[in-house]
């Protein structure tokens, strides 16, 4: 009965929050994709953290140092994996208060797109 109890604790410990760092994981994985934004973005997490994304350059690069972008997107990480995993789509994030954005509209919408492919 042990066993059981102990998969099971192990399974809900895996359903458990995103961390920062996990994203931050999953996002170096896809940053040769980021490189059409072609611009700064900052995804502010709130107190979970945050991180900049510089695709003006190439190759694109992901830091927590917070610095000048053209645009910031709020989420919660929980949702911001949710989108990076496509089970939760920008626009209705946006519409429903899911993900918020400061700065430069276009810009967000290009990078949103990136995000979810």
């Amino acid at each position: 009965m042990n066993g059981i109890q102990t998969d099971q604790s192990s399974f809900l410990i895996s359903m458990a929050a995103m961390t920062l760092d996990q994203i931050e994981a999953k996002m170096r994985g896809r940053l040769a994709q980021f490189r059409a934004f072609n611009g700064v973005a900052r995804l502010d997490f709130g107190k979970d953290g945050l991180l900049r994304l510089d695709a003006s350059r190439s190759p694109a690069t992901l830091s927590r140092d917070d610095g000048d972008a053209v645009c910031t997107i709020r989420m919660t990480l929980d949702n911001f994996d949710k989108m990076l995993e496509g089970a939760l789509n920008p626009t209705l994030a946006f519409a429903t208060g899911k993900l918020k954005v400061q700065g430069s509209m276009g810009s967000a919408l290009k990078l949103a797109a990136l995000l979810e492919e």
